[in-house]
């Protein structure tokens, strides 16, 4: 499927807006213009990873001990 001119003009200005800093995307994909949101959303990835590693899980491309 191809995009549209006007899609790929929207990816663009949403790709300008993260190299700048004037839009925030976390691992996740979920985008915000809002710092204090972006960073909820860093803090809530990083407690849920934390407690994945407490458990013993690993993700992909981490070697298991």
């Amino acid at each position: 499927m191809t995009a549209t001119p006007e899609q790929s003009g929207q990816r663009r200005q949403q790709e300008e807006a993260l190299e700048s800093g004037g839009l925030y995307q976390d691992a996740e994909g979920r985008r915000t213009t809002d710092p204090t949101t972006a960073a909820e959303h860093a803090d809530s990835e990083a407690e849920r990873n934390a407690e994945h590693l407490e458990r013993g899980e690993t993700g992909p491309g981490i070697p298991e001990k």
